[in-house]
């Protein structure tokens, strides 16, 4: 856009508007900001509305410093440190930890505050994501495989204390996968993008363990890994990638597994929550459901499992969470999801049903949340079954993309709808919406003159990257 705006000599000037939000935002290493101009390619889709084409072997680079995001991927507090459990007992004797370096724990006031405090900011903020990047020296081989970091932050109002109003507190989740690494000083779970436990030590040797802040060595020899995860599809649970409060619960989720149930005040992990849901919760299920015609004591143990989605929706008109869980179909291609209202008061499940995704084998990662629906968007992905079971590769790494072909959107009626209401609203799917990958939705809305329903989402453009992982 251009506008005219006069001088004070009274002349006029041409001005470019976008220029003033041209510019890439300040890093932790360049305080200062940086003209769009100086990659232009950037600076020309910024002006025409485009997305700048990319070369498959840089899709994903985008414009930052390499050690700047590093930085922000450094393992919380002294925790990627290997003591042994004397020498914690002696620290903790002689005065204690910042940073607790075997559960992240640490409490204090927080004296430092730049500027002033709102008096009517009162609360509890709660925030997650990755915290703990391996065990005993060895790194994860993506940062999302790293261990949830839960941190609290209370907001006291200046009536109910003489000191600082802001209290801080953190923990670990810690998972079943937590506790078994932690005391077995490595890996013992497959993650989903690719770290693993290692086999055939005695013939490949032990890992490098170059720290949890540095670079992993790579990738264990191929038969390593198959020897020691082939037929293992129990994928360990990071619990790192939301926290709600809820209904008196403090939830941590992850969306391949079950949520898990934390204190509000301390933080310490309470354990996997079923969420008042009939569903088996034992350690090392699957999201699978069972093989149909097989005999349930013939079932493998692995399946049977449920997991719940990382983010559920509030709804701002009846304040209900909701929320869902789902299974695979082995011998379907298919995924049974179940849709779940639950109320504010003791997280009390409100109305609950289940549907079929059909030709979906692979859950979807966020859900639109409108007056009458619950949208779902499937994209074009499929899983490589023999390069996952036989152990050569994490889930993720698994995952084939088509970043050309079309996606499907799957819109189900709200479980509280009275039954003429789920006539009206009936289910239904969208089979070409044009080319792209959805992450993460910002909100969505039924809209008042149309009945359309319509969404907005974070992701990427058409690309011809096959892999999901780029």
């Amino acid at each position: 856009a251009v506008a005219t705006e006069e001088n004070a000599s009274g002349t006029t000037a041409s001005v470019i508007l976008e220029d003033a939000h041209a510019f890439i935002g300040s890093t932790h290493l360049r305080p200062k900001s940086r003209n769009l101009k100086e990659v232009p390619a950037l600076y020309d889709a910024f002006l025409t509305g485009t997305h700048p084409e990319q070369p498959k072997d840089e899709l994903g680079r985008g414009a930052f410093v390499m050690s700047d995001w590093r930085k922000a991927w450094h393992t919380y507090g002294q925790c990627d440190r290997s003591i042994t459990q004397a020498e914690y007992e002696k620290i903790k004797i002689e005065g204690g930890f910042v940073v607790d370096p075997f559960t992240g724990e640490a409490e204090y006031e927080v004296e430092d505050i730049d500027g002033d405090l709102p008096n009517d900011l009162v609360g509890v903020l709660y925030r997650n994501g990755a915290g703990k990047f391996g065990i005993n020296g060895e790194r994860v081989a993506h940062i999302l495989d790293a261990d949830g970091l839960v941190l609290r932050f209370e907001f006291r109002s200046p009536e109910e204390t003489t000191t600082s109003r802001v209290k801080f507190t953190s923990r670990f989740v810690e998972t079943e996968g937590f506790c078994e690494e932690r005391e077995s000083k490595e890996f013992t779970k497959r993650g989903t993008f690719g770290t693993a436990p290692r086999g055939l030590t005695s013939l490949f040797g032990e890992p490098l363990r170059n720290g949890l802040n540095n670079d992993p060595e790579g990738k264990p020899p191929l038969l390593s890994r198959m020897a020691a995860n082939a037929l293992k599809a129990d994928i360990k649970n990071t619990a790192n990638t939301q926290v709600i409060a809820f209904g008196g619960k403090v939830l941590a989720l992850w969306e391949a597994g079950m949520p898990y149930s934390l204190d509000p005040v301390s933080l310490k992990t309470i354990g996997v929550d079923s969420l008042g849901l009939p569903i088996d919760i034992q350690p090392g299920k699957a999201p699978v459901n069972y093989i149909p015609g097989l005999p349930e004591d013939m079932q493998p143990e692995i399946l049977g499992g449920k997991a719940h989605t990382a983010h559920p929706k509030m709804c701002p008109r009846t304040g209900h969470l909701v929320g869902w869980t789902w299974a695979q179909n082995p011998t379907k291609g298919s995924m049974d999801i179940t849709f779940t209202e639950y109320d504010s008061e003791g997280f009390r499940i409100v109305a609950s049903d289940t549907h079929t995704l059909d030709g979906v084998a692979l859950a979807p990662h966020d859900c639109v949340l409108t007056e009458h629906y619950i949208l779902l968007k499937v994209n074009a992905l499929e899983i490589d079954q023999l390069a996952f079971l036989s152990g050569a590769m994490g889930p993720a790494e698994c995952l084939g993309m088509d970043g050309r072909a079309k996606v499907r959107a799957f819109a189900f009626p709200r479980p509280t709808l009275s039954g003429d209401e789920k006539k009206k609203y009936a289910p239904f799917v969208v089979n070409d919406i044009p080319a792209c990958f959805s992450i993460h939705f910002s909100h969505g809305y039924e809209d008042e003159k149309t009945g359309d329903l319509v969404s907005y989402f974070s992701g990427w453009p058409p690309n011809d990257s096959e892999s999901f992982l780029g």
